[in-house]
Order: structure tokens, then sequence, then C-alpha cells
């Protein structure tokens, strides 16, 4: 399942790092054909010393133009945005922020304090809920599949992959269900609690993965989320 999970990551990094790779630089472009012509000026001891100079201008050049090439866009994979595998190819990436045209976002504004912590309170309860219910439901639906006793290892391993795909199908509906239903408002309410607390720098709050970027990852991502969003509203006077 694992080996699975990172060859989805690395389809999602592998474009978004080609296509930040800048290939035609004219620093980069520059500072090979100057090296490839010191190795040249460099007769003792220069690559390809036996070639001719033209070709072994060449050639220097191209080499150093490939190896930055290639350590850039290592480094633009590797430092690029994190992946769970479980995004949806055609759906944006989450982190760019509510719309400020949002009718959810003008209508909390207009709320008063106590009625925003109770409408809070309730998105909260219902957000437990949901991972409590679809929690239970891959429970139970994990406990219909039971190990073999007595067979052979294909027969084990083939159960085992099977509730290893079933762990993925029910992460992947958990998400987008998450995703339709409660992030886009759950970010709303988060963004205006800290409004009204005057809470401005938003580095010093602690980092809630599926606030932040509808990412479910932990025990308990979305209670957790949820904890957070109470939290504020009880700090609301």
């Amino acid at each position: 399942m694992r080996a699975t999970i990172q060859a989805r990551i690395w389809r999602r990094s592998f474009p978004l790092a080609w296509k930040q790779t800048r290939l035609f630089q004219p620093g980069r472009i520059g500072a090979c054909v100057a090296i490839s012509a010191l190795n040249v000026l460099w007769h003792g001891h220069g690559i390809l010393r036996s070639s001719p100079t033209a070709v072994r201008l060449v050639l220097v050049a191209v080499a150093c133009y490939i190896a930055v090439a290639v350590g850039e866009f290592l480094w633009l994979l590797y430092s690029g945005p994190s992946f769970t595998g479980f995004e949806s190819p055609t759906t944006p990436q989450a982190g760019n922020g509510i719309a400020s045209a949002d009718p959810l976002v003008e209508q909390l504004s207009e709320l008063p304090p106590a009625a925003l912590r109770d409408e809070t309170l309730q998105l909260t309860n219902e957000m437990k809920s949901f991972e409590a219910v679809t929690d239970r439901e891959y429970v139970e639906a994990l406990a219909g599949t039971r190990l073999p006793r007595t067979g052979s290892d294909a027969e084990l391993d083939e159960v085992l992959d099977r509730q290893s795909a079933e762990l993925m199908e029910h992460n992947l509906r958990t998400w987008r269900a998450y995703r339709e239903r409660f992030y886009r408002p759950a970010r709303a309410f988060r963004d205006e609690l800290r409004r009204r607390l005057g809470i401005r720098n938003s580095a010093s709050e602690p980092r809630i993965p599926a606030l932040d970027q509808a990412t479910l990852s932990g025990a308990k991502p979305i209670a957790q989320a949820a904890d957070y969003l109470a939290g504020l509203a009880r700090r609301l006077k």
C-alpha cells in the first residue's frame, strides 16, 4: 500500500517540478560556457584534454548545463508542495484561501458573538460525528474480513491486499466528503473567529492540516480541527 501511495505522490510532484525548472536561463548558460572555456584554457589537467578544442568546449558546456538542470529539478522536486497521495487530480490544491465574495464569510461577519459561538460549536459537533461515523463504518467493514486460519501465503497476501485497498478507498471517500461538507465552512469560521479575537499573526497559531490544506493526517485529524475551532469559539466574548 505504501508503495502505491508513494507512486501517486511522485506522479503529482514530477510535473510541478518540471514546470518550474527554467531550462533557458541566460545566466546558467553563460556560467556553463565560462566553465567550459576555463577547461579549454587549462591545458594541463582539463577534462577531455586530448580532444579538439571545439569538441571539448561544446561537450564540457553541455555536461555542465545538464548537471545544473538536473540538480535544479531535483531540488524543486524535494522542496516543492507536499502531497498525501489522496488528492484529486482535477481538484485545485487547498490553501489558496477562501474567496472574499463567499456568502458564508459575509454572513459570519454579521453574526453577534453569541450566535457565532453557538454556530461554531454546532459545526464542530457535526465534524466530530462525521469522523466517528466514518471510522465506525470502516471498522465494521474490516471486521467482516477475517484472516484465514489455514491457507497458503498467497491467500493471506490476497486478504491483506484487499484490506489495504479498502483502507485507501475509505481514506479517499472520507477526504472527499470532508472537503465537500466541512473544509470551506471550517476555514470561514476559523478566519472570522481569528479576526474577532485579534489574532493577526497566523504563524503563532498551531498548524492544523485539516484546516490549512484539507489534509487528513494523523489519528483524528477532523476532531483536531473541531477542537481548535471550539477553543477559539469559547474565547469569544
